[in-house]
């Protein structure tokens, strides 16, 4: 069992029942841990809110969501954006124009892998993709 670094774009992707939300499922059922950036649970509460304000008609679906990220959320080892992460973001992968919040999540997947090699990337940011070059995501 492999464990995942589980990135917003492929949490997203999951939650909302978007093209290849069920490999982003397998791969968390089939990792020995979930592991993130604290980034993801603003992130992602963030899009489930945005979703509720754009589309009130659809507040059941909204709660469902919600309910939904609370049963994640005690599975996920959340990794403390610190001072160190937020230096090696601010330095890493200038070539990919990274945005700032996905230099701090490939920032805090860089301090994982060096912690334990195996771990592997879930995304669906082929920035991201190509810069790690062992994720799972839409190659």
């Amino acid at each position: 069992m492999t464990p995942v670094y589980l990135e917003t774009s492929a949490l997203l992707r999951m939650l909302f029942g978007e093209a290849g939300g069920d490999a982003v499922a397998e791969g968390l059922r089939d990792s020995g841990r979930i592991i993130s950036s604290r980034l993801l649970r603003v992130e992602a509460e963030r899009a489930v809110l945005r979703f509720g304000l754009d589309r009130p008609e659809q507040h059941q679906f909204q709660a469902s969501l919600e309910r939904e990220l609370k049963t994640l959320w005690p599975n996920v080892d959340f990794i403390e954006i610190t001072r160190e992460i937020c230096e090696l973001a601010g330095r890493i992968a200038p070539r990919f124009r990274l945005r700032s919040l996905d230099a701090i999540h490939l920032a805090t997947y860089y301090r994982v892998k060096e912690l334990d090699p195996s771990t592997r990337i879930l995304t669906f940011d082929q920035r991201l993709l190509d810069e790690v070059g062992d994720g799972v995501g839409p190659r």
